[in-house]
């Protein structure tokens, strides 16, 4: 272990209190939330191996001894800092799939947020990937464990009962069709990445949206040798190359 990443043995000055002080619960909560932002963006530029804890205190403009005391190692640091993320991304889409409203037009709205938080928040798909390199033989990747939360999967079949309440959807089995779609959603921001692709956040999600309602065959199908109406023509992606 590198000596900037060694908890440091003095008690950081946030720590200290006063006889019958009491804790600041507020402080802790926006000083854990600063620490967490800020160690995602650093994880994310410079890769789990090569960041410390020093480096991180130094863009908050605090001691190591600060973090380590709401973080004692920084493999914890880092892997709160993917649970954060998570936590927030959980927490947009539950807002979303909780309104009420014609349950499709709710579903384009939930992909859309779902590629606008990775479009705010690119570092967090970064962190996915270092994840899976630092840590492939010690746990399950955060973003696939979460799914298995039970106050999830409530939601999530209760949104999709509505779907079916519609009468418009096909009879696909509930986790199915939420795996496909994540599958699809998950691989699109990864490929962003990977690729380097910029590209608006909701002409990708409408276009992912128009593929899930209506995937690729025609409404209608026509006898061979039937003239038939050519379908309707999406907008290009707008995607430039960094």
């Amino acid at each position: 272990m590198k000596a900037a990443d060694r908890p440091a043995e003095n008690v950081p000055p946030e720590s200290r209190h006063g006889p019958g002080r009491p804790r600041d619960p507020h402080l802790e909560a926006r000083r854990r939330a600063q620490i967490l932002d800020v160690a995602a963006r650093i994880f994310a530029a410079h890769g789990f191996a090569n960041t410390t804890v020093q480096t991180i205190a130094n863009h908050i403009g605090v001691g190591n001894g600060t973090i380590y005391r709401y973080f004692p190692t920084k493999e914890q640091l880092f892997l709160a800092a993917i649970e954060r993320g998570l936590e927030e991304l959980s927490a947009r889409m539950d807002e979303v799939l909780q309104q009420s409203g014609d349950p499709l037009d709710i579903l384009r709205q939930a992909i859309f947020t779902y590629f606008q938080f990775f479009h705010q928040r690119p570092e967090m798909a970064e962190l996915f990937i270092q994840e899976r390199a630092a840590f492939q033989h010690h746990h399950r990747p955060l973003y696939f464990a979460t799914h298995r939360d039970d106050a999830k999967f409530q939601k999530h079949q209760q949104f999709y009962e509505r779907l079916r309440a519609t009468g418009r959807i096909r009879p696909i089995p509930f986790e199915q069709l939420f795996a496909l779609v994540g599958d699809l959603l998950y691989g699109a921001i990864l490929t962003n990445l990977l690729t380097n692709r910029s590209i608006d956040p909701k002409t990708q999600a409408e276009q992912v949206a128009d593929f899930i309602l209506h995937g690729i065959l025609m409404a209608h199908t026509h006898p061979p040798g039937q003239a038939v109406e050519p379908a309707p023509t999406l907008a290009g992606p707008a995607v430039t190359d960094k």
